[in-house]
């Protein structure tokens, strides 16, 4: 019993070691990291130079001054046929696509229409019957 329990002392002596030299290993990496870090602000700070701000800049309207280029151009069938598999638009495409989102919506009549409550009950109540007709046919028939 005295032998399991100091082999189990042992066992964790020496797991408390292991983990003391794991803890020391993270300690001096973080300290490195910090250096590091540390090192690299140094670096960009002598290298700094003035820098433009991106948001006063303008973006270049490239479909617009790439358009006139490639307006005529010939496009071959197979490439055509796998831009429409893979749901890839041309240039004309979108820039309908574009005009359609800017343009209202128009007044859609079908949207007003109203149904009375007799025959919502009887459209209902007929289309029930009739899935119910074919539920009994594919069962009964299958």
């Amino acid at each position: 019993m005295e032998a399991e329990n100091k082999k189990q002392r042992e066992d964790i002596d020496d797991m408390e070691a292991y983990n003391k030299k794991q803890r020391e290993d993270i300690d001096n990496m973080e300290a490195r990291n910090k250096k590091e870090r540390e090192d690299i602000v140094n670096m960009e700070a002598e290298n700094e130079e003035p820098r433009e701000d991106i948001d006063d800049m303008e973006a270049p309207n490239v479909s617009s001054s790439l358009s006139p280029l490639y307006e005529n151009v010939e496009i071959p069938w197979w490439k055509t046929a796998l831009n429409f598999a893979c749901g890839v638009k041309s240039a004309q495409e979108r820039q309908m696509e574009e005009q359609a989102e800017e343009q209202p919506e128009p007044e859609r009549p079908w949207e007003h229409i109203v149904e009375e409550r007799k025959y919502f009950w009887l459209y209902n109540g007929g289309a029930i019957a009739l899935a119910a007709g074919g539920i009994f046919m594919w069962g009964f028939y299958s």
